[in-house]
């Protein structure tokens, strides 16, 4: 009985740190495409316009749009 209790706080634990370290590495990827879009968009400053309604990643209000330009 012992051993049993043993074994399964081993594994309670085991489970315990891969769920964190899964957890902690959705954030960074986060933070990583966050940082890949800011870095795409650029500097320039230039006016964005999106219209009507299609399968295209509006930037300004991050809709699906139709066009781009």
């Amino acid at each position: 009985m012992n051993a049993k209790l043993k074994l399964f706080c081993l594994l309670l634990v085991v489970c315990t740190i891969t769920y964190l370290c899964k957890k902690s590495k959705s954030v960074e990827s986060e933070l990583f495409m966050s940082n890949v879009e800011a870095l795409a968009s650029g500097e320039s400053g230039d006016v964005i316009r999106c219209n009507g309604i299609g399968s295209l990643d509006c930037p300004q209000i991050h809709s699906k749009v139709y066009r781009i330009w």
